[in-house]
């Protein structure tokens, strides 16, 4: 490529690699570094990328759910995760902030080897003082004033240095009584060929003679869908040097596979032997590579380990196979000794939203709160009374309620006398479970008058008796909390009290308007409510089941798209599936709705895409495009029924008599064309002459019969007689 020259392109050719990388989904700032490593100079490849970006085929950016593969396929054709996992490693070379270009202002390292291209700068100073920049050669020499050729190729640094030193010193005497130094620097690094195989971008590449095997994996993009990260081979000299698995740097900051390069070394990328997916709760999901012996739990550190929520005593393993599915519980003492296999799908689940060993108490307590119940259990009311440093002076002893959790998860509500309980008789003094709530009236509130009143997305709406110092919280928990349905919107309204009455003051109802995250509802306990509330649980607004379009026939993405918001119409929705194909016949869009054909004008509404030829679409909309047809049909009462090539400004008597004419009852007058897109055009009358109408590919023509007439009887004819006898009597009279 150093021998390309942006102008040396025509306008085809511009066209032509435009299309290339838009087929290949790659950008322009993509496809540069590319094109540089290949040798193509950064001068001519400003000059082609503005030629290029003049071209609208060139893609400019790529959108972000492009860049991602639509699933990740093994090697037996089956769809291992979606899209939205990537491979563990694959960050490496999709990430822009990471390069692994080699540093070529640093010192060279001593164990660098020199050849052809190396450029070096010589410098003696002291008691006798010489520069000289000089290129080794093809022939593996830099030739020295005064001093004649010295063969530097093959040699490391270091020991480059110590021959110069040795050369020069001869003529330069001073060098050897250290009157003089010299020092030797590379100003200028050669390129070196290297090729590789099985990467997203495979080839041969040009790079600097510094560049490492991560540098050169991130230039070709990386292993390719299939490509393994594990076993990256290294071949010189037609011999496996070093086998890179990237997973010890990614892992353990390990660059020691991050060796250096020369001249025709060959990356060989195989193909991975397997892969499993690791899911659920696990700090890093995605799909990690294994080798041969590894178990679950060294998979597992790949992705950093389990999270904080992991339920360790069930790990779900889906394995493949010979004939089905097989489904492998392991625990947190057998997962360390199992041997994932290839295709393993592997999750790990939370742990559960409840407490193991909880009871409440609320109301009229000196301590409510959250309390521990034993292992050993038997705590029972009056022992978390005494817990919660009894009851307090304004207590109600004649009523108490424990809602307790039952095995499905719904609560029921018990009523006991509270002093029975705390006398401790054992029909009261029940023995608390976990997840119990023990709530204690205050006695001069407790008023038959005195309700509360919720209503909206709440599991029991309805009148609550009021307590005093009642929270919201506490109402939320009696009313068994929101449904599924719930915003986090919460209105109270509460009656006005004032001391003395204002005339002018209009202002009734106090509201107050709450947000309260249905799933973690204990942080409305800092609301306290008044007698008389009214609490309303709004409903999500957009809480509504996803309306369906589908789209069909020559489109990029065909299938079922939902209504996303009000008044979409079909362009939007044939862009958000792609856009149309090459194949797609533009003239023939149409829209199914309730089973009949909606024709679209597709010029129009791409011209126009407000107007109302771009149809709104409601549920159950399918939009058709179908493929470009090339022929039109007749049909109807012709000599027979056909299909016939489409020419391009022939009329409809044309393709009529290639259908044999019309039949005998052949009406003519009231032929019509059926469109691709569903709808009809009509023939007609224009001062006498018949105009019909035109007929483009994929068109119906159809010719209808004539009416039958039936031959008027004699009595018919005498009445008609009658009727023009009289009704010319009548005009004679009033001329008279």
């Amino acid at each position: 490529m150093s021998q390309i020259k942006a102008a040396q392109f025509s306008e085809a050719e511009i066209a032509q690699i435009g299309k290339e990388l838009k087929a290949n989904q790659m950008t322009l700032e993509q496809a540069e570094p590319l094109a540089l490593a290949k040798g193509m100079s950064a001068t001519e490849f400003m000059q082609l990328k503005v030629r290029l970006q003049s071209n609208t085929t060139v893609p400019t950016e790529v959108k972000e759910e492009q860049k991602k593969p639509a699933a990740i396929i093994t090697q037996d054709g089956s769809v291992l995760a979606s899209k939205n996992v990537a491979v563990f490693g694959s960050e490496l070379f999709t990430s822009k902030s990471l390069s692994f270009e080699p540093n070529q202002n640093m010192p060279t390292p001593p164990n660098y080897v020199l050849g052809p291209g190396d450029q070096l700068d010589i410098n003696v100073y002291g008691v006798q003082q010489f520069n000289y920049s000089a290129t080794i050669s093809k022939n593996g020499t830099i030739n020295i004033p005064n001093v004649g050729e010295v063969f530097l190729s093959g040699l490391a640094f270091e020991a480059a240095k110590n021959k110069l030193q040795k050369q020069i010193g001869k003529i330069y005497s001073t060098l050897a009584g250290n009157g003089s130094k010299l020092s030797v620097s590379v100003s200028n690094y050669r390129t070196i060929l290297v090729t590789i195989i099985g990467a997203q971008q495979s080839g041969n590449y040009r790079l600097s003679s510094m560049s490492s095997v991560y540098n050169a994996l991130h230039v070709a993009g990386g292993p390719s869908d299939i490509g393994s990260y594990r076993k990256i081979e290294l071949i010189r000299n037609n011999k496996i040097i070093r086998t890179i698995d990237l997973y010890r740097f990614l892992t353990k900051g390990d660059q020691s596979d991050n060796v250096s390069l020369t001249d025709n070394d060959v990356i060989r990328i195989p193909s991975y032997e397997a892969r499993v997916t690791l899911e659920g709760e696990i700090k890093r999901p995605g799909i990690f590579e294994m080798v041969a012996g590894e178990n679950l739990k060294q998979v597992i550190s790949y992705a950093s380990g389990f999270t904080e929520n992991a339920y360790k005593n069930r790990i779900l393993v889906k394995q493949k196979t010979n004939s089905e599915l097989k489904v492998t519980d392991l625990n947190e003492l057998t997962f360390a000794s199992y041997l994932p296999k290839a295709g393993d799908m592997i999750s790990v689940d939370k742990i559960l939203d409840r407490y193991e060993n909880r009871v409440q108490i609320k109301g009229a307590v000196y301590r409510p709160g959250e309390y521990s119940l034993p292992t050993s259990g038997g705590m029972t009311i009056k022992d978390l009374l005494k817990k919660a440093d009894g009851v307090t002076e304004n207590v109600f002893l004649e009523k108490a309620s424990l809602i307790r959790q039952k095995s499905d998860l719904t609560k029921e509500y018990i009523s006991f006398n509270l002093q029975s309980a705390l006398n401790g008789e054992e029909a009261a003094n029940m023995t608390l479970q976990k997840e119990d709530v023990l709530v204690v009236f205050y006695n001069q509130e407790l008023l038959d008058d005195y309700k509360l009143s919720i209503a909206g997305e709440i599991r029991k709406p309805g009148d609550y008796n009021y307590v005093s110092g009642m929270s919201l919280y506490d109402l939320l928990l009696e009313s068994e909390f929101f449904t599924d349905l719930a915003a986090s919107n919460v209105s109270v309204f509460r009656n006005k009290k004032d001391a003395v009455f204002n005339p002018n003051d209009k202002e009734k109802i106090i509201t107050f308007n709450l947000t309260i995250d249905p799933k973690n509802p204990e942080q409305a306990a800092t609301f306290l409510l008044e007698p008389q509330d009214h609490i309303v649980i709004r409903r999500i607004v957009t809480f509504e089941t996803p309306q369906m379009v589908n789209v069909s026939g020559e489109i990029l993405y065909p299938g079922g798209y939902a209504i996303a918001k009000k008044e979409e119409r079909v362009m939007d929705f044939i862009t958000r599936s792609g856009g149309i194909t090459d194949e797609a016949d533009t003239e023939a869009i149409k829209v199914i709705r309730n089973g009949l054909n909606i024709p679209i004008d597709w010029k129009r509404i791409s011209k126009k895409p407000l107007s109302s030829s771009n149809l709104i679409l409601i549920a159950g909309d399918d939009i058709i495009i179908p493929n470009k047809k090339s022929t039109v049909l007749i049909s109807g009462s012709v000599m027979f029924d056909t299909e016939v090539p489409f020419r391009k400004g022939k009329n409809i008597k044309y393709y009529i008599k290639n259908a044999g004419g019309t039949a005998e009852k052949g009406w003519m007058k009231k032929v019509y064309v059926v469109h691709a897109n569903g709808s009809a055009s009509a023939s007609g009358s224009v001062f006498g002459i018949r105009k019909y109408p035109k007929v483009f590919a994929g068109s119906k023509i159809i010719v209808p019969e004539k009416p039958e007439r039936t031959k008027a009887s004699t009595g018919e004819i005498v009445g008609i007689a009658s009727v023009l006898t009289s009704l010319a009597g009548i005009l004679l009279a009033v001329l008279k």
